[in-house]
């Protein structure tokens, strides 16, 4: 009889306590964004990241950041084509459930939604954009927008501030010339320019410059291989080819590091890319770098903080290397936080065995 009463008494003091304990935390945050990368294609494993990210919103505290490959395979598909309405079905797909929840909603073009770097890149990344104005809803858009490279910046507070740009521009190996929108930047010197000029304007608060493409990656974009990639090298085109081809597999990672891919970190102009913002920031340490592309969840920190949320709707090899203090293949996100004492919270979430639950977390004094 006095276990059972203890055990009522405990069951009170929970049901007192937890109410206060959650409201606790959530004042202590100042601003919340869900990180979201490479979710164009509407499958399971998209679905259940977007239901559970849906559950992190806090109330008039929370943005929403999709990180680039919002449409697969190929970005939008334009006015009058086949693709046309399944890719306003897909993009709907993510904006919906957070616009629904009151949380505001920003893309950022990838090199798939640049028609995964093909010559319709400038017409399919400027309509993705339109049919988000076409919604009629500011707290939803394309950031930055009309194929303009950027960098955009975007005010989460008094001292958070999100710098977006679109890096597949930079890369892009197409006709970029814009002659529909009057552009802030229209030449790679001139993007430089203006991330310094932001660079300036924010120096005293923590930036996170949010691209498609990672500055630091343990991924296959950043030269890092699976056995799978040798022996089942079809998986990378789609990730039920599972037909071995041993010998003929482990030419596909050579080929790809000598001949390289604008889209892999060893290309010329990648390095330029990295290069010349992060002359930019350099020794500025309030500064984290937020993108996809590789499709895995990584926490990486060298002489700069980097996060890689890629897994929104495909997963793929990532390699814990020298600086990463968390790397996973599991389908997930991850939640930023800027806490009430400047800190910057980052907690990753991920589905394992069918459940979704927190496999990593970390505060930080930027």
């Amino acid at each position: 009889m006095v276990l059972n009463s203890m055990n009522r008494i405990y069951l009170l003091v929970s049901f007192v306590l937890f109410p206060l304990l959650i409201s606790a935390q959530v004042d202590s945050i100042k601003s919340r964004i869900i990180l979201i990368g490479d979710a164009g294609e509407m499958d399971i494993q998209q679905g259940g990241v977007i239901k559970h990210a849906v559950s992190q919103i806090i109330s008039s505290k929370t943005t929403v950041i999709y990180l680039g490959d919002n449409i697969y395979p190929r970005g939008m598909g334009l006015p009058g084509s086949k693709e046309e309405k399944q890719t306003q079905e897909i993009i709907t797909s993510q904006y919906k459930p957070f616009r629904a929840a009151g949380a505001p909603v920003y893309f950022i073009p990838g090199n798939h939604d640049w028609d995964k770097s093909g010559p319709l890149g400038l017409a399919k990344i400027r309509r993705q954009g339109e049919f988000l104005k076409e919604q009629g809803d500011k707290q939803l858009a394309l950031i930055p927008d009309n194929a303009c490279p950027g960098p955009y910046e975007l005010n989460l507070g008094n001292d958070l501030v999100v710098i977006a740009f679109d890096s597949e521009w930079w890369l892009f190996p197409h006709d970029k010339i814009n002659t529909v929108a009057k552009c802030d930047c229209n030449t790679k010197d001139e993007v430089i320019n203006k991330f310094k000029l932001l660079y300036e304007k924010n120096r005293n608060k923590t930036i996170l410059l949010a691209s498609h493409h990672p500055f630091q990656t343990y991924g296959s974009h950043g030269g890092y291989y699976s056995w799978k990639d040798h022996i089942f090298p079809l998986t990378a085109v789609n990730h039920d080819l599972y037909i071995p081809l041993p010998v003929i597999g482990s030419l596909y990672p050579l080929m790809r590091s000598v001949f390289k891919n604008p889209e892999d970190q060893g290309h010329k102009l990648y390095q330029e890319m990295i290069g010349r913002i992060d002359s930019v920031f350099s020794g500025f340490n309030k500064l984290v770098h937020v993108a996809g592309h590789d499709h895995g969840l990584q926490f990486i920190k060298s002489n700069q903080w980097q996060v890689v949320s890629g897994s929104g709707a495909k997963h793929s090899y990532v390699r814990k290397g020298k600086h990463a203090l968390y790397a996973s293949t599991l389908p997930g996100y991850v939640v930023v936080d800027q806490l009430v004492n400047n800190y910057l919270s980052f907690t990753y979430y991920a589905q394992r065995d069918g459940k979704f639950e927190q496999v990593y977390h970390i505060q930080c004094k930027l």
